[in-house]
């Protein structure tokens, strides 16, 4: 089915920005159980991303382009998060006795 208007479109691109300012809280958080939690928050909006992706593709007339600028965020979030993660695990492995 496609998307019949683009306030779907519009609704992931703004959680799209949300979840790119939550990234930066985390990040200077350093809170790992906080981190792992938006990072699900992100997998469930790239999964929603991607099936609106196809509606729009599938002829709804609508342009992807704030959609394809929204997985960009959203993919770039989750590279961040991996890395903070990463980070916070190899200190608190170096600060272990």
């Amino acid at each position: 089915m496609p998307i019949q208007n683009g306030h779907e479109i519009e609704q992931l691109s703004k959680v799209s920005y949300d979840l790119e300012e939550a990234t930066r809280d985390a990040r200077n958080s350093a809170d790992i159980e906080v981190i792992k939690e938006l990072q699900q928050q992100l997998r469930e909006v790239q999964e929603q991303i991607q099936e609106a992706r196809g509606k729009a593709i599938n002829g709804s007339g609508t342009s992807t382009e704030p959609l394809f600028n929204a997985q960009l965020r959203v993919e770039e979030c989750q590279h961040e998060l991996k890395r903070v993660v990463t980070n916070l695990e190899t200190f608190e492995d170096n600060v272990s006795p």
